[in-house]
């Protein structure tokens, strides 16, 4: 304890130190210790840290964090840190704060279209969207909040508008990462955006002639990580694209088989069969599981 206070008089400007210091002693004596450190240091977020979370009541550590924004109003770590410790009414007025100091977060702007209603949602995401241009999860999150409405035409046209204007504000997003964001949107119980997101998205990068081969790996692989209906949306986008594929529509039954209903398969059975009707397979397919 006593090197290390001799540490904290020699480099006083050393968050570490300052720190460490309040770590070998008491709590009240930390307490102090850490009270010299933002005083002496009033940019340390991880000093202002330490110090809320040595305070024992929610009061205590709400007034430490709001002293740390007054000094630090563009970290991220501290909006959260003081917003975790609000109920829904006073996280939404601080995320309205926030979001005008730091337009540049897009954890902030999600956060707050969570907590709104669906009209104020999209207002706080269409400002989001002027605030960040480049980004896709701001489009994202509104295809989704358009599926919580069961709006899902408006859903796709938000994706295809999403892609124009990305590109259009130079954003680079690869083929890989709208793949990973459609899984990532089935994961979140966004279906209808999954599809959306392959349907516009899937043949980015492909060369016409690679597109059948490509597709299918592409839903082979999201079947694997478990991405069920970004799978099926692969294939269902396949199919219209390859209408006449024999080996397509093998793979669509058999994904069904494994992990649709018995509607679902006889569906995809019968556009089989009146897609291919001199196909055998698929009317035996269909006979035997009705059988």
């Amino acid at each position: 304890r006593k090197i290390i206070q001799e540490g904290c008089q020699t480099c006083p400007d050393n968050e570490d130190v300052w720190l460490e210091a309040a770590r070998l002693h008491p709590v009240e004596v930390g307490k102090s210790i850490l009270a010299t450190a933002v005083r002496r240091i009033p940019t340390s977020v991880k000093i202002f840290r330490k110090a809320a979370d040595m305070e024992q009541t929610i009061a205590a550590k709400k007034a430490v964090l709001r002293k740390a924004l007054e000094a630090n109003p563009t970290s991220v770590t501290l909006w959260k840190a003081v917003i975790e410790l609000e109920d829904a009414d006073d996280a939404k007025v601080l995320l309205a704060v926030a979001v005008e100091k730091i337009p540049h977060s897009v954890e902030m702007w999600l956060a707050l279209a969570r907590l709104e209603s669906y009209q104020d949602a999209q207002r706080v995401l269409n400002k989001a969207r002027k605030a960040l241009p480049t980004d896709r999860s701001i489009w994202i999150a509104a295809a989704k909040l358009e599926e919580s409405q069961n709006h899902n035409d408006i859903v796709e046209k938000v994706i295809e508008r999403a892609v124009k204007s990305l590109r259009k504000n130079d954003a680079s997003v690869t083929r890989a990462q709208w793949l990973q964001e459609a899984e990532a949107a089935e994961e979140a119980g966004a279906p209808v955006t999954s599809a959306a997101i392959v349907k516009h998205t899937i043949g980015q990068d492909v060369d016409d002639e690679d597109r059948q081969l490509t597709w299918s790996e592409d839903a082979k692989s999201t079947l694997q990580r478990g991405a069920v209906a970004t799978a099926r949306a692969i294939i269902a986008h396949t199919l219209e694209v390859f209408p006449k594929k024999r080996k397509l529509w093998m793979q669509a039954v058999e994904l069904e088989r494994s992990h649709g209903t018995r509607e679902s398969l006889d569906k995809v059975l019968e556009s089989a069969c009146q897609q291919l009707p001199s196909t055998e397979i698929f009317w035996l397919l269909r006979a035997k599981e009705r059988w």
